[in-house]
């Protein structure tokens, strides 16, 4: 699994703590210093930001998919992310 950034844990933790149970829970199931698949398309992500209402809005790469260009994905169930590894070169 690919770990994109290192993430600074006493900033995050102080990010954390004022947000609602729902963002701490999807911020602990999916930290945002990792590369994601989107199950249902098979393109790799990054965690754009998390919603109150239990989706996360995702950046699709285009360096991590060999597209033209980024765009953004909102709306996602976490279900429909797992995590995985760079692309071959």
């Amino acid at each position: 699994m690919a770990k994109i950034f290192d993430l600074d844990l006493d900033e995050l933790r102080s990010w954390i703590e004022d947000r609602p149970q729902i963002i701490r829970d999807l911020c602990d199931r999916l930290p945002p210093d990792r590369l994601y698949r989107i199950k249902s398309s098979g393109k790799r992500c990054t965690i754009h930001s998390y919603s109150e209402d239990g989706t996360i809005t995702v950046t699709v790469q285009a360096m991590y998919n060999d597209l033209p260009i980024t765009y953004g994905v909102f709306g996602l169930r976490p279900e429909d992310l797992e995590e995985c590894d760079l692309p071959a070169e």
